[in-house]
C-alpha cells in the first residue's frame, strides 16, 4: 500500500523545484499528478517527466483514478501527491486518502484572486476548498521552496 508523504497544490504541477527539491526532502519515490487533463495530455507528461529524479516513478492520473487506486496500486512507495488547485485537493481529502498536511506552493496571479504571497493568489472559491481541508483537522502549508518559513495558515480564511 503506497503511504502518502506530501501533498501540494501547484498550478504547475510538476516542474524542475519540485522534482529537485520537494520529492527528495519528503522522501517520496511515487509521484502522483492528479489532473483530469494531463493524465489525458502525452506531450505535457513527457515535459513534467524531465523534473522526475532517477530514483522516482511519476504517474499521470485523473482525480478520480487517484483517490479510487492510490493506496492500493503501489507496495511500499512514499507518495507525493501534485494537484493543480485546492478544489482538486479537497476531492482527494472528500474521498478519504489519508493526507495529514497540504502544502499550497505557487497559485498563479488571475483576475479576482488576492496575493497571498508573491508566489501564491487566492480566489474566494480556493479559500472556500482550503477551509473546507482545514475543517477537517487537515493543516495547510504554504510556501513555495522547502526552505521557506511557512505563513500562519488562519491568514487564508
Amino acid at each position: 500500500m503506497a503511504e502518502i508523504v506530501f501533498t501540494r497544490i501547484d498550478d504547475r504541477l510538476l516542474h524542475g523545484q519540485v522534482g529537485r527539491d520537494w520529492v527528495k526532502k519528503e522522501g517520496a519515490d511515487l509521484i502522483v499528478v492528479a489532473n483530469d487533463i494531463i493524465s489525458e495530455d502525452r506531450d505535457q507528461q513527457k515535459l513534467m517527466n524531465i523534473a522526475t529524479p532517477i530514483f522516482a516513478e511519476t504517474v499521470f492520473w485523473t482525480i478520480d483514478r487517484t483517490t479510487r487506486d492510490l493506496e492500493d496500486s503501489f507496495e511500499d512507495k512514499k507518495a507525493m501527491i501534485l494537484v493543480e488547485s485546492p478544489e482538486d485537493a479537497y476531492k482527494l481529502v472528500e474521498a478519504g486518502l489519508d493526507i495529514k498536511s497540504v502544502n499550497v506552493g505557487n497559485i498563479r496571479s488571475l483576475p479576482n484572486k488576492e496575493k497571498i504571497t508573491d508566489n501564491v493568489y487566492l480566489g474566494e472559491e480556493d479559500k472556500v476548498f482550503l477551509k473546507k481541508i482545514n475543517d477537517k483537522n487537515i493543516s495547510i502549508d504554504v510556501r513555495t521552496l522547502h526552505e521557506d518559513k511557512a505563513i500562519d495558515e488562519n491568514a487564508l480564511f
